[in-house]
């Protein structure tokens, strides 16, 4: 006798609290990740800070080989307020859909990225300017944590630009 697959039904308290529970464990490197429509900032900058950390970060092509989504805040927003768009309907029909691969994506959100790189580059930074301090690092060490601070900083002046950016009118598809 075959199981029946249930279908489901996708909630904001369900797709949060998928979120949050994938967001603790969640790496980018060497994943393939779909970033949804509504970010808040440019999404260019957004696109390169995910490559930064060895994501391959994607807007199109919502396949099978994807492992990771970002759902911009703008949408979970939406979402929050009883609004299930285009963009939430079309992850239903996908994870309903027979024998698939998408039940097994991974969630998170736009502000839980942004926060994720900049406690991982402040902490990476930290560290490399405490490492600097100790008197048992060898020349080829400091130039190698020197650059290791020259892209914590960067990543951290990406985030900054990206927040402000935020500010700023953005022209994107949302639908």
């Amino acid at each position: 006798m075959a199981i029946k697959k249930e279908n489901v039904n996708l909630t904001y308290d369900a797709l949060w609290f998928k979120t949050f529970m994938d967001s603790g464990e969640l790496t980018f490197y060497n994943r393939e990740i779909f970033i949804s429509p509504g970010m808040a900032g440019r999404l260019d900058i957004f696109m390169q800070l995910l490559g930064n950390v060895g994501g391959y970060a994607r807007t199109t092509n919502f396949d099978k080989d994807l492992d990771v989504v970002v759902v911009s805040d703008y949408l979970m927003n939406k979402f929050k307020s009883g609004e299930k768009d285009e963009f939430f309907q079309m992850l239903e029909d996908l994870i309903n859909a027979s024998a698939t691969p998408y039940r097994k994506l991974k969630f998170t959100t736009e502000s839980i990225v942004l926060e994720s790189l900049n406690t991982r580059a402040s902490g990476q930074l930290r560290q490399n300017k405490k490492d600097l301090k100790d008197k048992n690092t060898t020349l080829q060490m400091i130039e190698a944590i020197n650059q290791g601070i020259e892209r914590d900083e960067l990543m951290l002046g990406m985030i900054k630009k990206y927040k402000e950016s935020a500010k700023e009118p953005q022209q994107q598809n949302l639908f």
